[in-house]
Parts: structure tokens; sequence; C-alpha cells
């Protein structure tokens, strides 16, 4: 389906569409105004960064850091302290539900943010959790700070105890009490190193009115979606419901269509299709208040419907009666007769229409005594012209000695030439495909047809669902 159609089955469908997307805002709306309130208070903590890497600012340093925090909030080492000493009676994973934090740009600052029924809760969820939050970030960074300051701490343990003894020399004692200084020293060098650090930046604190339920908001957002929705799978269900199904029988087709169904192919190319298509030509003799007629189009709504399947087996199937027949390729446009049957494209009709010799464009089909074909010839700039011209009803009428032509033509759904071929012929058979071919562009294209003034006799429903019996002759 083009953008054009899609766009079509949309407005064809705007009413209905509407009122759906308006029923389900509806009902947004009510079921957002049964909702309970929920009111959100918000605490804004500062990071100060700790080491910052060469090559790395401070500000990236600190935005790093707030990233990293702002994950911690969620984690037992977090939640467990700030809901003991909060006092709330809820559980771990309730509280867990109710906060979340995130950073704030790109400003070193995380936003902790909870949620409860009411502001003053929201208040004291988000005041404990950041103060755990912050507890949890302090006790890192003295973890950090014990990692390089507990061997430090060994060593002038150790040293001192040296110290004490009174076996030391004077050189010793002194070389001991430098040692002492030097890791004294280094002790201080590794206190002052910089570990990253949370502190509070705007104390948490709710709005008044609660952030949910907004019902306005919901159901505007909700008739919004709904349109798009219904809107799209408006569309799928016609596309889907357009197609035929695989079990399609003949009178849903015949509902459709107004036409008798003459023949239903199956699929694959074995005996079963032989003997339909002989049915086909039994059908097509044997037509009440059409009588025997002398010139066939085969037509379809659409390419690969297998119309010209059809007009070939059709042909081969009559002449197998030792009847003449002649099956003229009149798909100007795409024609394929030629390679099916393997013979050459040119001469052919579109030479025949401008003035050629008819009889020097049929060709004979290898192995078939009474079967002709006139190919399409070479491409033509107007064939709709060329075929709608009396020119080729002249070419009908040269071949009255003939006892069938059958008349394959370009789909009727996309281009005009169908219609010009088919009002000319005795008659004309539709085709139509359960996988391909589409019910709308059927029904369309049979009522097209009908207003040229083709005499539509009947249809043949093609990869059609045929249950195999066993034939009586077998075993």
């Amino acid at each position: 389906m083009d953008l054009a159609s899609h766009f079509r089955v949309i407005a064809q469908n705007w009413l209905r569409i509407l009122v759906i997307a308006a029923v389900l805002g509806a009902v947004i709306f009510l079921a957002s105004s049964l909702q309970s309130d929920t009111f959100q208070a918000k605490e804004t903590l500062t990071v100060t960064p700790g080491v910052v890497v060469s090559g790395q600012s401070e500000a990236e340093a600190a935005t790093f850091a707030a990233q990293t925090f702002a994950k911690y909030v969620g984690t037992r080492p977090v939640l467990e302290p700030a809901l003991r000493d909060s006092k709330l009676k809820i559980s771990l994973s309730e509280l867990k539900s109710r906060v979340s934090a995130a950073p704030s740009g790109d400003l070193g600052f995380v936003d902790l943010t909870a949620t409860a029924p009411n502001a003053r809760e929201a208040e004291l969820i988000a005041r404990f959790v950041g103060k755990s939050l912050q507890a949890t970030v302090k006790a890192i960074g003295d973890s950090k700070i014990s990692v390089l300051t507990d061997p430090i701490r060994t060593d002038r343990s150790q040293i001192q105890q040296q110290l004490d003894s009174t076996t030391l020399t004077p050189n010793e004692r002194a070389a001991l009490q430098a040692r002492l200084d030097q890791l004294s020293i280094s002790e201080a060098e590794a206190l002052r190193t910089p570990v990253a650090s949370l502190s509070p930046f705007a104390p948490a604190l709710a709005d008044q009115d609660p952030v949910a339920p907004k019902p306005t908001r919901d159901a505007i957002l909700g008739f919004l979606v709904a349109l798009v929705a219904v809107s799209e799978l408006t569309v799928l269900a016609h596309f889907v419901g357009d197609r035929f199904s695989g079990a399609e029988d003949s009178a849903d087709v015949a509902t459709l269509t107004g036409l008798p169904v003459i023949a239903k192919i199956p699929r694959g190319e074995g005996i079963e299709v032989i003997e339909a298509y002989r049915v086909l030509r039994t059908n097509l003799m044997v037509l009440e208040g059409a009588g025997k007629p002398r010139t066939v189009a085969v037509v379809s709504a659409n390419a690969g419907a297998g119309k010209t399947f059809t007009a070939t087996h059709l042909a081969e199937s009559a002449a197998g009666l030792e009847e003449k027949v002649v099956l003229v390729d009149a798909d100007l446009r795409k024609p394929t007769v030629h390679e099916r049957l393997g013979i050459p494209r040119a001469p052919g009709l579109s030479s025949v229409l401008q003035g050629g010799d008819l009889t020097a464009a049929l060709t004979k089909v290898p192995d078939s005594a009474y079967l002709r074909v006139l190919p399409s010839g070479a491409a033509v700039i107007d064939a709709s012209g060329m075929l709608g011209a009396r020119s080729f009803r002249h070419v009908l009428d040269a071949l009255r000695a003939v006892r069938l032509v059958i008349v394959d033509t370009p789909p009727a759904g996309l281009f005009s030439d169908a219609l010009a071929v088919a009002s000319q012929c005795d008659a004309t058979i539709f085709v139509l495909d359960v996988k391909t071919s589409r019910r709308r562009a059927v029904r369309q294209s049979v009522e097209q047809l009908e207003r040229a003034g083709a005499n539509l006799v009947g249809v043949v429903i093609n990869r059609a669902t045929v249950q195999k019996t066993a034939s009586y002759y077998e075993g």
C-alpha cells in the first residue's frame, strides 16, 4: 500500500477514528481521575570531585561523579539506613519504587526525587535518603583514605616500638626518628588526598500540588496516541481485510464480483491444473446466453494474478480439441507470452496494428498443430491508443476463420488497455489470485469493465485451495 492509499483509508474512516480516540481519551480521563494523589519532593546535592584524572577538567570529574552517585540510590546500602532512620511503615521495595536520582545536566549536581501520598512523607523520604546517600559516599571516601593511611600507621607503630627500646645506639635512634618523621609527613599527605563527596545544596522540598494524577493532560496525550494508533490499526485492518482468504469459496467470489466462478485453478503444474483448464474450456463453450464466443479477453485487476498463465493454458487446452486457436498477447507494456512459449517477440501485434502483415506475425507453437501465437511485437509509446483504435478490431476480424481467439491483456487495475481490448471481444474472463489480488481492486476493475461494455462471463480463481480426490482409475 503506497502513502497516498494509506492516507486515503484514514480520510475515509476519519469519523470512526475520531470517535474511538475520543472514547479512549475519556476512559483515560476517568481512570486518571480515580487515582490517588501523588506528591513529589526534590533535594539537590552538590558533588565535590575527588582526584582529577590527567586530561580531565574538574567539571568533567564532577559530572562523572554525579552520574556514579545517582546510581547508588536504589541500592540496599543506601535504602536500608534511610528506612530505619525515617521510621516509615513501608517495605524496602516500596521505598525503592518511590525514590530516584539523576545528575543535573553537566553541573555536578545530583537531583534526588521522592514521591509519596502526601507532601510531608515525600519530604521525609527525600531528606533521609539524601542523608544516607551522603553517608555512603563519605564511607567510600574514608575507605579510600584508609587504604593509603593504614600501611603508614602500621609502619609508625612498629618504629615507635623500636624507639621505646633502651638498647638502641644514638645513631640508630636518630635514624628511626627520621623514618618516623617521614611517615608522619606521608600520613598527613595521605589524609589530604581529595576524595569525592556529597553535600546538601537545596534541602528537600515538596510541591504543595500533587504531581499526579493529571486527568486533563493524560486524556489529551491518550487521545493523541489513540488517534495515531487507531489510524494505523484502521489501515492495517483495511489492508488485511482487503485480502482474499486462502479458503475463498465460489459463493464469496460470486457475491463480490456478481459473476459465476467458471474455474478454480489449484497451485502447481500437475494433472490437477490441466484438468482445471479442461473444465474452464468446457464451461466457456457451453455458456448460457453467450453462445460460443469466438474472441475471449483474459483480464485481471493486478499483475501476478495469473491471467497470462490462464490465457496460455486455456489456449493450449482448446487447441487440444483440434480446433484452430490463436493466442494474442495484447500486453504491449510487459509481455510474457513469448517467453513462456519460447518464441520470438517480434514481429507481432504492434507491427500488425501499424499495418504489418498478420500472417507473417503469427507464430506456430512447437508440438501444437492447431495453436498459433500473435506475440506482442516491439514496444510502442501509446499502447492504450493503439489497442483502442479500429485497427485492433480489424485484427480480430481478420482472424474470423479461427475457432477461438484468446487475448492476454495488461492488468485492468493499472492500465486502460484491458478495458479497450475487453470491450471489443465477444467475452471476457476475469482472473483473480487468492494470494495477490485485493477485494477492492477486483470489485473496482469489474465495475470499470462493465462500464466499458465488456461482456464479463465469469471468474477464474487462481491458486485456489482445491481438495484432491483419488482418481477413479487409480489402483
